[in-house]
């Protein structure tokens, strides 16, 4: 149960109460491709419906590319773009991949909040200390 009193938000579970200035309600999204036929285009979908690429934006059936929301990659506007960029590359005979390693991230809160490049965990598996 949430509740707001006194300028703060209470937030009662069978652990107990938490109590915060700000609340942050985050519903996730799911990309919309029921309607796009992908199983008879042999075109392979996650379990959440998004399109598997590789990183040149290539999906199961090498001669269908797919960018952007639909897929299951990050959903942010600039990896979108630069993905449809390295499709339109590689569906013209280029081969261009898309790096994700330095790839930021913003959430628009407040405050806000932003990373970008490898997290601690994922630096320490590619043996940077």
């Amino acid at each position: 149960q949430v509740a707001h009193m006194d300028g703060e938000f209470v937030l009662t579970t069978t652990h107990g109460e938490l109590r915060a200035d700000k609340l942050l309600v985050a519903t996730g999204r799911t990309p919309n491709t029921r309607s796009l036929a992908l199983e008879a285009a042999g075109v392979a979908a996650n379990a959440q419906g998004a399109i598997v690429i590789d990183k040149g934006m290539r999906t199961s059936t090498p001669h269908i590319y797919a960018a952007g929301d639909c897929t299951d990659q990050p959903q942010f506007v600039y990896v979108a773009a630069a993905a449809g960029t390295r499709a339109a590359i590689n569906m013209t005979g280029g081969d261009a991949a898309l790096d994700l390693t330095a790839m930021p991230a913003v959430v628009f809160t407040d405050p806000q909040v932003a990373t970008v490049g490898y997290s601690e965990a994922e630096a320490h598996h590619d043996g940077i200390e």
